[in-house]
């Protein structure tokens, strides 16, 4: 399944029939590891054929490339966001400077797939109120509320700002394309996560 259904915005369309819902999520699934794999390059008619639907049922849900490449990336900031709420929600049983690691690596994750699907889709994430854009602020609240409870809890230095995280893992993201270490990422990632500390 998707990582979230919440990519259909409520108010904005009627919900989907069960079997519709079940292709849009195989479909979205598919392109998520598509576009790990390949970048923002994807084909639909392979996508359509790896997802077991026909090209027609890929274009009613997605009519362009652009818009499948869209809801991915929206798909990945939602579930950015559901997860740091889930994690605010169980906060008494959990630790949390290792809620905000869990979470900021997932940025790392997101971070390398949505620079590879290419530039309009990240304009969308940095133009005023589209949905990519308003998916992104409401993620980065969400996680600010993590940093707040691991500075509470002793765990983060007080001064430290989440926007400056974020640049630094974008910048982590930037730094390991094309590097021909897989474990460079995660080297850096940690020097980020250590300078977080008291």
């Amino acid at each position: 399944m998707s990582q979230t259904t919440a990519t259909q915005t409520a108010g904005t369309r009627r919900p989907r029939r069960a079997d519709a819902q079940r292709n849009y999520d195989r479909i979205l699934d598919v392109a998520r590891a598509a576009v790990a794999e390949h970048g923002g390059d994807v084909v639909l008619e392979d996508i359509a054929r790896q997802a077991g639907v026909g090209i027609g049922t890929l274009y009613r849900h997605f009519p362009n490339r652009q818009a499948l490449l869209e809801a991915v990336f929206l798909d990945d900031a939602e579930h950015l966001r559901s997860v740091a709420e889930e994690m605010c929600e169980d906060c008494d049983d959990r630790a949390p400077l290792g809620d905000l690691v869990e979470w900021l690596r997932l940025h790392l994750v997101f971070g390398a797939r949505g620079r590879s699907m290419g530039a309009a889709v990240m304009n969308a994430k940095h133009t005023e109120g589209t949905k990519i854009y308003l998916a992104c602020a409401e993620a980065r609240e969400a996680g600010a509320i993590l940093l707040s409870r691991a500075q509470e809890a002793g765990q983060v230095r007080a001064d430290v700002d989440l926007a400056d995280v974020l640049r630094l893992i974008h910048g982590v993201v930037i730094a390991s394309e094309g590097d021909d270490d897989p474990e460079r990422a995660d080297r850096m990632f940690d020097l980020v996560i250590a300078s977080l500390r008291p």
